[in-house]
């Protein structure tokens, strides 16, 4: 018997990082999940993981900045899983860039996936839950960077540190719901959106970030996963319009290592990691210009 024994959750950005952390681990405690994404190929890995722990799994194709495919994502997950109890507001991107030479595009992305896109998934799962009347938990996902920001991550920060504000005020106004709204900010966690920052195992970025951290190693999507499991759980229910920082101590060990000499391992693996990032970006990309 798991703690989400018939729970339903909404989880987007599922099929990934974070997200498939999130849906695995909530599986294993017992819930069905619905896995929205622009990434069905993704999804369906996860979707197949979630099957395997004996839940149902239901995959919807959702561009999160999209208030018509959130809501037709929403009802489906009610309609076929018949329920609806977790939301999980994961899906993000991350454009770096300065001030002088980023393009609108890439801010107004990152506004309408990582704001506008929380916006529309918590307003869309929450309504149900108000209509179902069993109440319900709301996880969003921040960052360590709505804290700490820098001079080509500011924009990302921004959007995070937004996350933040919103869930405080969700929070006043859903409790009479029976719904708590709560934020993580998660730390450098190894995930395809994060890769350049975590680095592979045993390479110079990844030795550095582990120098640096309290706790001696990168976060995974399993830490972050483990939190939303408590949060959606029976000992969880106390929090509410919370942000809980989870970054292994890193926010306090002090700013991060300098990288210009290119031939400094940091570096030319960063450089690699980046590469490999524009790939992906070029690969999603027309996916999140569907809307």
């Amino acid at each position: 018997m798991g703690v989400l024994d018939g729970k339903v959750a909404f989880i987007t950005g599922g099929g990934s990082g974070i997200g498939r952390g999130t849906a695995e681990r909530l599986a294993r405690e017992g819930a069905n999940i619905c896995i929205a994404d622009i990434d069905v190929e993704g999804a369906e890995h996860t979707a197949s993981t979630v099957r395997e722990f004996g839940r149902d799994a239901l995959v919807v194709k959702v561009n999160v900045a999209s208030q018509p495919q959130l809501e037709d994502g929403v009802a489906r997950c009610v309609k076929e899983l018949g329920r609806l109890d977790i939301s999980v507001a994961n899906a993000g991107i991350g454009r770096a860039g300065s001030v002088l030479d980023m393009s609108l595009k890439d801010w107004q992305d990152q506004v309408d996936i990582n704001l506008t896109g929380v916006f529309l998934t918590v307003q869309s799962t929450a309504r149900e839950m108000v209509r179902l009347g069993n109440g319900g938990r709301i996880i969003c996902m921040s960052s360590l960077a709505a804290e700490n920001t820098g001079a080509n991550s500011w924009s990302y920060s921004a959007t995070k540190a937004g996350v933040r504000m919103m869930v405080r005020g969700w929070a006043q106004e859903l409790g009479v719901h029976g719904i708590t709204v709560n934020a993580i900010g998660p730390g450098v966690i190894d995930t395809p959106l994060a890769h350049g920052l975590a680095g592979d195992e045993g390479g110079p970025i990844r030795t550095a970030l582990e120098e640096r951290t309290p706790v001696g190693r990168a976060g995974r999507p399993s830490d972050i996963a483990g939190l939303i499991a408590f949060l959606s759980g029976p000992d969880g229910e106390f929090f509410s319009g919370s942000y809980l920082l989870m970054d292994g101590g890193l926010r306090d060990a002090g700013r991060g290592w300098a990288a210009g000499d290119p031939n400094d391992p940091v570096t030319q693996e960063r450089m690699r990691h980046m590469a490999a990032g524009e790939q992906r970006r070029a690969r999603l990309q027309p996916l999140i210009d569907e809307r």
